[in-house]
């Protein structure tokens, strides 16, 4: 497949996706078009060659200097995006799930909706957290492990 064009932006499997985000960039002043779609050539042995279009569409910005202000722009726009979806989710949820307070070690039940947040514990008064099944923890660094005299020896 060939390179895209520096310009290209945004690549939608529709052209109304694509023209919603053209609409996006316009209401920060940043002018886009859509792209004419290229073709790929593919070889049938029964009929010969034939055009099959790509389903791609790319939007490009027609003034290269705001190509980097674009990009920014639609990562906010995803990320806002991918935050609503999370919180949809959560809010959909039902049934309860517990959750075990690092403070004071007694666990509590929680609506299912309030995976995913910090809470106060009803036993100890102090937050906590519920944990969500979908959240990522595996490369977050919490840090060197103190032992309790490191602690005391503190206070």
């Amino acid at each position: 497949m060939a390179e895209r064009d520096p310009r290209t932006v945004f690549v939608a499997e529709s052209t109304k996706v694509a023209e919603v985000v053209i609409q996006l960039l316009a209401s920060a002043s940043i002018p886009a078009e859509i792209l004419q779609s290229r073709t790929q050539t593919t070889s049938d042995p029964l009929t010969g060659m034939t055009e099959v279009p790509v389903q791609e569409i790319e939007v490009v910005v027609t003034d290269p200097t705001k190509v980097n202000d674009a990009r920014s722009l639609l990562e906010t726009a995803e990320g806002a995006s991918a935050l609503k979806t999370i919180r949809e989710r959560r809010a959909n949820r039902t049934g309860t799930v517990t959750a075990v307070c690092e403070e004071c070690g007694k666990s509590s039940d929680w609506p299912a909706s309030a995976m995913g947040t910090t809470e106060i514990c009803p036993h100890c008064g102090k937050y906590m957290d519920v944990p969500d099944p979908d959240d990522e923890w595996a490369d977050v660094d919490y840090g060197e492990a103190e032992d309790e005299e490191t602690e005391k020896s503190k206070e």
